[in-house]
């Protein structure tokens, strides 16, 4: 009987010890994937320096992108008022999110409508953990290929996990980031934000005109 009690303890010594053990490796392998990727966007896109302020109807106008598509690089996500700064990577399968935070398919062009992203909110660095502080009017800036895009939040709100209204582009530039709850699985936080300034950037290497 001393002995199966023994036993006994020794294992739920251990499965404390795995309870404690998880969440840190997952943070440690979120962290370890978001410096590759940052490692990796540094080969392909080197440092950038503001140019000019571009209003979003005229580069509508100008520009001869496709609207339905938006452009394949991996991003940056800054929200200053929670001190995040992420990755966002092409996807959102559970390997994509291990990288960082990810763009949905059903994403479009910045200037034409409807930017998804989204992320965990605990597990492999949590990303997204404070999202639900944001308020209207927080800035949002997401950097992506040759421009940095300015977002104001609008508004934020809990839906079920099978809305995927939410994500599709109504023909507003905006922005929507998701993550689950910290009680379950079966809803999402959404942030919708506004497009209201793009910055052309460019290599800080080239010379500014």
């Amino acid at each position: 009987m001393k002995r199966a009690i023994n036993i006994f303890s020794v294992l739920l010594i251990f499965s404390g010890l795995a309870l404690v053990a998880t969440p840190i490796y997952r943070y440690a392998v979120g962290i370890y994937y978001q410096s590759a990727e940052r490692a990796a966007m540094v080969g392909e896109a080197p440092e950038y320096e503001p140019v000019k302020s571009i209003d979003p109807v005229v580069l509508q106008e100008e520009m001869e992108v496709d609207p339905t598509k938006l452009p394949q690089f991996n991003g940056v996500l800054e929200i200053p008022n929670i001190d995040l700064d992420v990755v966002v990577v092409q996807g959102v399968s559970q390997e994509d999110l291990r990288r960082g935070v990810g763009f949905y398919p059903q994403s479009t062009h910045p200037e034409y409508g409807n930017v998804s992203i989204a992320g965990h909110r605990t597990g492999y660095a949590g990303w997204f953990l404070k999202i639900d502080r944001l308020e209207p009017g927080d800035e949002i800036i997401l950097t992506l290929g040759p421009n940095r895009y300015h977002y104001s939040v609008r508004k934020q709100f809990i839906t079920h996990n099978r809305d995927w209204d939410v994500i599709e582009s109504n023909g507003n530039a905006e922005l929507t980031l998701t993550t689950c709850l910290m009680t379950t699985n079966s809803r999402r936080l959404i942030v919708k934000a506004d497009l209201v300034e793009v910055i052309e950037v460019q290599q800080e290497t080239r010379e500014i005109q």
